[in-house]
């Protein structure tokens, strides 16, 4: 949690995600406080339900 949103961190290897989007962040070669490759900010509530059919 943060002020702003809700960070998450899809533990998948880099290019498995199919994100037609293009909303989850390539973290794959930077230091980061989580698990995975992918990270998903979420600010309101307009993308959750493709949000969590990407952590599905």
């Amino acid at each position: 949690m943060q002020k702003k949103g809700l960070k998450i961190f899809i533990n998948t290897k880099i290019g498995s995600l199919d994100d037609p989007k293009g909303i989850a962040k390539d973290v794959s070669t930077i230091g980061h406080r989580g698990n995975g490759d992918y990270q998903i900010q979420i600010e309101n509530d307009k993308d959750l339900e493709y949000i969590m059919s990407l952590i599905k």
